[in-house]
């Protein structure tokens, strides 16, 4: 295979080399590489055969093959449920391309092939609709709020029942037996639990909003609205549409440091950060039946280059001589395996020359799924990974052709996997739903049949038409040379009839009937697909439209059919995502006080034609309560809170408009200490200090007995 070095700077071998050819003196090629190159090459073969001999083991063997099955029976229940058809359709839909089989039937009869833009004008409507919905400038589709009614902590409730105790103890001694009964008991504990609960939910609402602005800081530099964006125009144009997130990857970020001088530098920082996409509908590939992406397993078909394939070397979970087993043999040109959709998807995408790329993508499939415990433990996992190897473990697993890179166990406390999917119009127990494009595809082809004979029959009837007896011209003479005060030279007929050697009629223009033909269908779409001409202005608009309060009926009613839309991706898609986000951080950010009873809300129909009304609705309530009366009830700190609302939802900066609560309390205090009263509290109560129990269930002032007599007294 190779020939030693002795004292020579070069050796030729004979075999594979990565060294370049240069022409010896027969005409053929010989490589020549130095001794660091042949080393080098050594190193190579020894860590691929290395690799190989690895994964002919029977746990590697048995992932693998395991993966392979699925992934097989996955795309074939794609193909065989015509899911890869209706995608591909559809794409072309919205891009105004006629499917090949039709294309050729009309290029056959001939005429125009003109593509009327029926469904890209729909989908762009639609496209745009829910983007101002989910993505509205300024604001964010999503809320995080505590638990109406939280839980209190072990230690808190102990510490209440102690100080319950201690003061009926106070009490008894006091005043004796018949002093206390067990109802002011109950209730004496109820009270203490009312303060301890809304000072919890007090701290709880600030806890919440760091955790909010937290999660969106992480959104936006992870490219969750990026990928929200595609996701919306995956959702008009496909049955259904995937967002993937998080995926933690670490990423390079310039940032400035500054110097013991003071001088600002720039410097690179590589730190994990949690991302967003929206995967292709083409590449996911849920298995057969399923009937959300948390059923069964699921598979995304990822295209990489050798520099994706470099970086996951020293990746957690990976296995390093697969990795390098797998760039050797892509050299030789292997690992790209073509589905039988791939070119047709190339072609409706722009990409018809893809197959003669020179450096080939490699496919790789991502598994999310279950797997026995016992492979596991065979493939390299600890016994603290997988404690029980005859029970099945969900993982998510890389197939690279036969080299299994990475498995992992499920992150997901409740293995749940990274993937939400939602569709314009959902299917029940179903993964694929229905789009723009599908509910509206019968009259697309109505429209355009319409459209062509339109054109045809214009082009025919723009002109006369002639029959022509060919044998009575005379000689030279070309009738299809037509020109004004053109002079026909034939022949008589013989007959003695004097019947004309030409003959013109006029073909009957049918653009009139077409014409309605096509305006009927036309409307007929708005009706299908929910999405009026008017939304995306279109001017002629009859009835109700014509007024300023009829259109804004329109609109409210048009909307129905986008709530509904935006509710199924609510809840498929938002709150999922925001949760699973917030369960990321807690279970891996120690930099953030951290809080258990959260809840998730979407606010994307709030934005719904109901946001403009009920600004106005806000600015009517603020009006109507600036009064003495009302002030009285509401306070300081309910007006405050009004007008942080309003300020807000105006865009401002609140903080620079109205005062914190803090500062409101501060100076209601300094009030109140000036003129001698007793301290108000933040909850509104005008009580002794020692009443007070905070969030750790501690108790400030005087002694526990302190409360419970006066209390109970004022009671009898």
């Amino acid at each position: 295979m190779q020939q030693a070095i002795s004292g020579r700077s070069t050796a030729t071998i004979q075999g594979k080399s990565p060294a370049p050819s240069t022409p010896n003196g027969s005409g053929g090629l010989v490589r020549r590489v130095t001794e660091g190159d042949l080393s080098r090459w050594e190193t190579s073969e020894k860590a691929r055969k290395q690799a190989e001999k690895e994964q002919q083991k029977d746990p590697m063997l048995s992932i693998a093959a395991h993966i392979k099955t699925s992934w097989d029976a996955a795309v074939r229940a794609k193909q065989g449920g015509n899911i890869e058809q209706r995608l591909i359709r559809a794409l072309r839909q919205r891009r105004g391309i006629y499917d090949p089989d039709q294309l050729e039937k009309i290029k056959s009869f001939g005429g125009s092939e003109i593509y009327m833009l029926l469904t890209t004008v729909k989908c762009r409507a639609a496209e745009s609709w829910i983007r101002d919905v989910l993505i509205p400038p300024g604001d964010k589709p999503w809320s995080l709020s505590p638990t109406p009614i939280p839980e209190l902590p072990e230690a808190m409730e102990v510490k209440i029942n102690e100080i319950v105790k201690n003061e009926a103890v106070q009490l008894v001694m006091e005043n004796g037996p018949e002093a206390i009964t067990n109802e002011q008991i109950a209730e004496r504990m109820g009270e203490l639990k009312d303060q301890a609960l809304r000072e919890k939910v007090r701290q709880s609402k600030k806890v919440t909003k760091r955790f909010e602005n937290k999660i969106e800081d992480e959104l936006v530099e992870g490219s969750f609205y990026t990928g929200l964006s595609s996701f919306i125009k995956d959702l008009t144009t496909f049955p259904t549409a995937f967002l993937k997130g998080p995926v933690v990857r670490m990423r390079k970020k310039l940032v400035w440091t500054e110097d013991q001088n003071g001088d600002v530098k720039p410097a690179v920082d590589m730190s994990p950060r949690r991302e967003y996409y929206s995967p292709s509908p083409f590449d996911m590939y849920p298995s057969p039946g399923a009937r959300n992406v948390q059923d069964g397993y699921i598979c995304e078909r990822h295209r990489l280059r050798r520099t994706d394939i470099n970086a996951m070397i020293g990746a957690p979970g990976t296995n390093e001589k697969a990795i390098r087993a797998v760039l050797d043999e892509h050299g030789t040109g292997g690992l790209n395996q073509w589905l039988g959709i791939d070119q047709e998807r190339a072609d409706a995408e722009d990409r018809p020359n893809e197959r003669d790329d020179p450096d080939p993508i490699i496919d790789c499939v991502e598994y999310w799924g279950n797997i026995q415990g016992k492979k596991l433990l065979e493939w390299g996992m600890t016994k603290k990974q997988v404690p029980d190897p005859d029970i099945d473990y969900q993982i998510c697993a890389w197939l690279i052709g036969q080299w299994v890179i990475m498995a992992r166990l499920n992150p997901h406390p409740l293995g749940n996997r990274p993937y939400y999917a939602a569709s314009y119009e959902a299917v029940n127990d179903s993964i694929w739903g229905r789009c723009p494009g599908d509910l509206m595809r019968d009259l697309q082809r109505i429209c355009n049949a319409t459209a062509r004979n339109l054109i045809n029959n214009l082009a025919i009837a723009s002109g006369p038409m002639g029959e022509v007896y060919m044998d009575r011209l005379m000689p030279g003479e070309d009738p299809e040379d037509m020109h004004p005060w053109k002079l026909i030279k034939s022949k008589d007929s013989g007959t003695g009839t004097n019947n004309p050697a030409v003959r013109w009629f006029q073909p009957n223009p049918m653009a009139e009937a077409l014409l309605k033909v096509y305006e009927y269908f036309f409307k007929q779409a708005s009706e299908q697909t929910g999405i009026p001409n008017y939304i995306y202005g279109q001017s002629d608009v009859g009835g109700a439209g014509k007024t300023a309060s009829g259109l804004s009926m329109l609109m409210n009613a048009a909307s129905k059919t986008l709530k509904g839309v935006i509710a199924h991706i609510d809840e498929k898609v938002i709150k999922p995502a925001i949760y699973d986000h917030w369960t990321h951080i807690m279970l891996y950010d120690d930099d953030i006080i951290k809080i258990g009873d959260i809840n998730v809300v979407a606010r994307a129909s709030e934005h719904l034609i109901i946001a403009e009304q009920l600004q106005i609705r806000r600015t009517e309530f603020l009006d109507r309560t600036a009064n003495d009366y009302d002030m009285s009830i509401i306070g300081k700190k309910g007006r405050a809170h009004l007008l942080r609302e309003t300020s807000d939802s105006l865009k401002f900066d609140t903080e620079k408009v109205v005062p914190t609560e803090a500062d409101i309390i501060a100076q209601e205090r300094a009030e109140m200490e000036a003129a001698g009263q007793p301290v108000q509290l933040p909850d509104g109560s005008v009580v002794p200090a020692a009443a007070v129990i905070d969030a750790a269930g501690n108790q400030a002032g005087q002694s526990p007995g302190a409360m419970m007599g006066p209390a109970i007294a004022t009671r009898q």
